[in-house]
């Protein structure tokens, strides 16, 4: 990996040497964070994010979501920290897994490269400027984070592909499936651990993923 790590001269000491810790750890997710640490430099080079520092790497379960990125400095004093839920990581398929990676790295990318509103806080937010910077190596994100992915020749799948990455079960985004938005709104979101997103017209829903063996919960 000698070529990815040529433009991490500027990585704090402690991320590299966890980087290393996570690689020969007794560990349940060993293999999974150092093939992850790999698709850090390979989405970092691609799409030239040209993030600097390794960002930390944390496998936990996770409220409400399948992935997280801290700015600035967690309770450690670590950089950077991207999060993914351990049932995502180990249940769904390895393309969504790093679909929300590139997602939490984008989250990093516009920590040190986005634009600031005058009095604006530091809270990351999926305005504007992130859902179109997502948009144009084809993750679809609302503003509530929600991620879908545009179908086609998209610099993300052609990623995957070049890595022989197969996606498979990929949905269609919502807009392109013919719902108007006041009959999407009528519809009950529900979401399994994996990720796998229904709606459906009514306020009670019972269901089990046959994907990942969860329950669906309401979003």
């Amino acid at each position: 990996m000698a070529d990815m790590n040529s433009n991490l001269d500027n990585s704090e000491t402690i991320n590299l040497a966890l980087r290393e810790h996570q690689a020969s750890v007794d560990w349940r997710f060993t293999r999974q964070t150092t093939d992850l640490h790999v698709w850090v430099q390979r989405m970092n080079l691609e799409f030239k994010l040209q993030i600097d520092d390794i960002p930390v790497l944390q496998i936990e379960r996770l409220r409400r979501c399948l992935g997280h990125y801290r700015p600035g400095r967690n309770g450690f004093g670590l950089r950077d920290e991207i999060a993914i839920h351990e049932d995502h990581l180990c249940a769904s398929p390895h393309w969504r897994v790093l679909g929300t990676l590139l997602h939490e790295l984008l989250h990093c990318w516009q920590e040190h490269f986005g634009k600031k509103r005058p009095g604006s806080s530091s809270r990351n937010y999926h305005n504007r400027e992130f859902r179109d910077k997502a948009a144009n190596l084809g993750l679809i994100i609302d503003q509530r984070g929600r991620t879908q992915y545009a179908p086609g020749e998209t610099p993300f799948l052609n990623l995957l592909s070049k890595y022989g990455i197969e996606v498979s079960d990929m949905p269609a985004p919502m807009e392109r499936q013919g719902l108007s938005s006041r009959r999407v709104s009528k519809l009950k979101l529900y979401m399994c651990p994996c990720g796998v997103k229904v709606r459906i017209g009514r306020s009670r829903f019972h269901a089990k993923c046959l994907d990942c063996g969860g329950i669906f919960e309401k979003k």
